[in-house]
């Protein structure tokens, strides 16, 4: 009954993975839709026009369907079948991740199940925490369904698209530590020095700080700049928050760099030195990226790229903050 245990471990984790990668994809498809001014490309929702499948062709909706959304935002706006259908995919992705984490749902019972016949504790303590991981990213689901209604609903509203931007993020959170809690680790060769631990801790709440910083310089340009194209546009417009967002960087990249050097040089742990690697290059592409935006009046690749890059850099932190606080756990244990 082990090896059936340990098959059904193999299973879930091969999907917590393929899951993950959807979620990322899903913040991709996000970022595509800010960056392309594709939000309201359907005005209604669960629907799109009022159908499950969007039209093609403006000929395709009533004649008067400028009238019917005029609520909405339609009133002097054409039907453009660009914009519509990538929010009809963005939301096709969604539901595909939302499949995704209810299968991975029903795996992680199925190991939980299986697990009460099995003899190896860490097999047992593994299925109990990832059957609450899976349960919690179900519920997570879920929510941002709730969300994303209300995103609709609200047409836009600046902290609403920020809401369900952060619970994305959560939910990739909850997909990285479901994998962690099935994946089998190492023996424990050194334990992490305290002033390591809490270092990382603090910088890992200037990127949370960073990150929510340029959700709400995100929030801040939607409101001063109703078309990404327009000339007129200048950062400076922004503020105080602008000006944060700017400045932090170089402090999380000078800190992240000095952790970095010391995981490597002092600790043997190659899994937590390869996250942080990833970290501070992810985390220098999206300095760049936002470079490119400022110099250039925020074009859409840019824009997109800039978000993906972040929830990326998260992901990297996670890893490297829990393996820290796991191998600690394990050596303190």
């Amino acid at each position: 009954m082990d090896e059936h245990l340990a098959r059904c471990r193999r299973q879930l984790l091969r999907w917590n993975r393929l899951t993950l990668i959807t979620v990322l994809l899903l913040i991709l498809a996000g970022g595509i839709v800010r960056s392309s001014g594709s939000g309201m490309g359907c005005p209604d929702w669960p629907l799109c026009f009022g159908q499950w499948i969007p039209p093609l062709y403006e000929a395709d909706l009533p004649a008067n369907y400028q009238e019917i959304y005029a609520e909405r935002g339609y009133k002097d706006t054409r039907f453009n079948a660009l914009k519509t259908w990538i929010e009809y995919l963005n939301r096709l992705l969604g539901a595909l991740t939302g499949l995704f984490v209810l299968v991975q749902a029903v795996l992680a019972w199925r190991l939980r199940r299986a697990r009460r016949s099995s003899s190896v504790d860490h097999f047992k303590s593994a299925s109990n925490s990832a059957f609450l991981w899976a349960l919690l990213a179900l519920l997570l689901v879920l929510l941002q369904g709730g969300i994303g209604a209300w995103v609709v609903a609200t047409h836009l509203q600046g902290s609403v698209v920020t809401l369900h931007l952060v619970l994305a993020w959560v939910l990739m959170a909850v997909q990285l530590w479901l994998g962690f809690a099935l994946t089998p680790t190492s023996v424990q060769r050194s334990s992490y020095r305290l002033p390591d631990r809490w270092g990382l801790g603090l910088w890992m709440v200037l990127l949370f700080a960073q990150l929510g910083l340029g959700a709400l310089v995100r929030e801040a340009v939607d409101t001063r700049m109703p078309t990404f194209a327009s000339d007129s546009f200048t950062f400076k417009a922004l503020g105080e928050v602008y000006l944060w967002h700017k400045n932090l960087w170089m402090l999380l990249l000078m800190g992240g760099t000095w952790l970095a050097y010391r995981q490597w040089t002092l600790y043997e742990d190659r899994q937590a030195g390869l996250w942080a690697a990833t970290c501070l290059g992810l985390l220098t592409v999206q300095v760049i990226s936002g470079l490119w935006m400022v110099l250039f009046g925020l074009p859409p690749i840019p824009r997109t790229l800039h978000i993906l890059l972040g929830s990326l850099a998260l992901v990297s932190a996670l890893g490297w903050w829990t393996r820290q606080f796991t191998l600690h756990s394990k050596a303190s244990s």
